[in-house]
């Protein structure tokens, strides 16, 4: 009796991880808690640095090693993942040596050193096993590969990183008045230590296959029953499709690179991959930019420090919003033309933010509009990168793009810090995020000016079917 009702617990607990909303619901609250913290962290600016002494340059630097860190640790980490490690395992670790970070961070009053030690290495290399490549490659495998589920369940899940922004800004806020920002620090790790479990819903599960192209399927049908009658539909598809068909109907899976080696060669070799980059890492400047350095900027303008935390806060809640809306929108408009209005659209909240009077009207304005904008890069980005390189690596090519996009965060929070300490304003850093903002628009023009070389992968799957 026992021993069934085990086998019947094994079971239920394989479905629960197995489970696309399990997964999704697990992703949601670990991005929630991670994302959130990391980006509360520009409200500490003028409390630690009034208390400890310290330069706004000291920490940005912390921000920006933060940035950095974080995404060149995340290929390497998103590689084991994929391997032999699982993402479950690494997304815990990863969760687990943040809350660690942030007990260091308590600790850091006295040291500038350990303080950017632990915010810059600690945090940022952890970040990098428990951010949006990993936790959306391990979601999109309980998911039909390449499907309109997959594409909103990518926006979904990243919207709640951007929830978290919303939450964690104004009780940042509440515990600096109460608790002071070192003991903030430890409700921070509790907090994320508390959540590391449930990386468990997140382990690696083979990933599930395109459903086949249902036009496609039919019109097949269509000019079968023209032939021989109504009656022989089933028998078309009950019958193996031609060879032709079937690599068209094929599961994106399985036009993939073989290897990893591969995937790399193509990507690398590509320039559509190369623009996807450039133009994330214009994304990762302005996050940067705004988060670590915007409250403090408003503050000096004369600006309520209390509508100052709100303003990262309101940025969070339209994300929420703005990225589900891409998600969605990817399902039937390209990529590249998602993400040219996005940076469009930043182009023109930038030039209204640094061209017009500062009052709270603007602020708010510009927080609510750029909110919608914030995180809403990720799904179509992500949906691109899959598009062209299929998803068997996706997780690994994704971080690597990543990686640009944390470059550009690394100059966004640590350039905005020199610029300040040396000109004691932010004028020239505003000129830059519109510069950037501008190079975007035409890096993600050109992307898909090159065609994707579809022939080569449908001889891939040619010759892949030969060897059978």
């Amino acid at each position: 009796m026992s021993s069934i009702k085990s086998k019947e617990l094994l079971s239920l607990n394989q479905r629960l991880i197995r489970s696309p909303l399990v997964s999704c619901m697990a992703g949601c609250a670990i991005l929630w808690v991670s994302f959130g913290i990391r980006q509360s962290f520009g409200v500490f600016l003028i409390p630690i640095t009034e208390e400890t002494g310290w330069t706004r340059s000291t920490f940005s630097i912390a921000a920006a090693l933060l940035q950095l860190l974080w995404g060149f640790s995340q290929p390497f980490l998103v590689y084991l993942a994929e391997g032999k490690v699982g993402f479950g395992k690494t997304i815990f670790v990863g969760c687990v040596f943040y809350a660690v970070g942030c007990f260091i961070l308590y600790a850091s009053n006295q040291s500038s050193g350990l303080f950017i030690f632990a915010m810059g290495a600690v945090i940022g290399i952890s970040a990098g096993g428990n951010s949006f490549p990993n936790v959306l490659a391990s979601v999109g495998r309980r998911f039909p590969q390449n499907s309109k589920q997959q594409s909103m369940a990518f926006g979904i899940v990243s919207s709640f990183g951007s929830l978290g922004q919303c939450c964690f800004l104004p009780m940042s806020r509440a515990m600096l008045n109460s608790i002071g920002w070192r003991m903030s620090f430890i409700v921070f790790g509790i907090m994320m230590a508390a959540f590391a479990p449930l990386a468990y819903y997140l382990q690696t599960v083979p990933p599930i296959p395109a459903l086949p192209d249902n036009t496609k399927i039919k019109d097949l049908v269509k000019s079968s029953d023209s032939v021989t009658g109504k009656n022989a539909t089933e028998k078309v598809i009950e019958q193996e499709i031609t060879e032709q068909e079937e690599l068209e109907c094929r599961p994106l899976e399985d036009i993939s690179a073989p290897d990893i080696k591969t995937a790399l060669k193509e990507a690398f070799s590509s320039s559509t991959f190369v623009c996807i980059t450039l133009g994330f890492s214009v994304c990762g400047f302005h996050i940067a930019f705004l988060s670590t350095h915007l409250p403090a900027y408003l503050q000096d303008n004369g600006i309520d420090s209390s509508l100052a935390a709100w303003t990262i806060s309101i940025m969070g809640l339209g994300s929420m919003i703005g990225t589900i809306g891409t998600g969605y929108l990817v399902t039937f408009i390209k990529p590249k033309y998602v993400l040219m209005g996005i940076y469009g659209l930043r182009t023109i909240l930038i030039v209204i933010i640094t061209f017009i009077p500062l009052t709270i009207t603007t602020v708010i304005v510009f927080s609510v509009f750029f909110g919608f904008l914030w995180l809403s890069t990720v799904p179509p980005t992500t949906k691109f990168v899959g598009t062209v390189f299929g998803h068997r690596y996706l997780g690994t090519l994704t971080s690597i793009t990543f990686v640009g996009h944390q470059i550009g965060a690394f100059l966004g929070a640590y350039v905005a810090g020199v610029v300040y300490d040396k000109t004691h304003s932010y004028e020239r850093m505003w000129y830059g995020s519109l510069a950037v903002s501008i190079f975007a628009v035409i890096v993600n023009f050109c992307a898909g000016v090159e065609p994707i070389n579809e022939k080569r992968r449908r001889q891939r799957a040619v010759d892949v079917e030969s060897m059978k």
